[in-house]
């Protein structure tokens, strides 16, 4: 019979960190999109994080709480399983203080951490 040993066994126990993207490009460049997509996934991949997927909001102001994409980030954050969130910057949640809160809140309210890629 083969042992397992501690570090094996820590793997095999191990629960994925899974973690969704969040992107409010100013613009619709498809590019830049794309290019943080990338971006995403590779901070994802070397901090050990499972990226499910990007949700985006492209052209919203910031000041805007309501956003079909932010929408359906805060159904899957909501997921046991769901470790957190990732944004390249806080300013692509919002660059206004009363949005930040109110958005700091409904995220908060799934239990998900914000994690943001600039400040790692």
């Amino acid at each position: 019979m083969m042992a397992v040993t501690d570090d094996a066994l820590a793997q095999l126990l191990a629960v994925p960190r899974v973690v969704y993207g969040y992107l409010r490009p100013e613009a619709s460049d498809a590019l830049e999109i794309a290019a943080w997509h990338k971006d995403i996934a590779h901070f994802c991949g070397e901090a050990g994080y499972q990226l499910a997927g990007v949700f985006t909001d492209r052209g919203v102001p910031h000041d805007c709480v309501k956003r079909a994409g932010l929408s359906g980030l805060l159904d899957v954050l909501a997921l046991p399983e769901t470790y957190g969130l990732v944004v390249p910057s806080i300013e692509h949640l919002s660059r206004d203080d009363t949005t930040l809160k109110i958005l700091g809140l409904l995220i908060s309210n799934t239990k998900a951490h914000i994690i943001v890629m600039d400040r790692a």
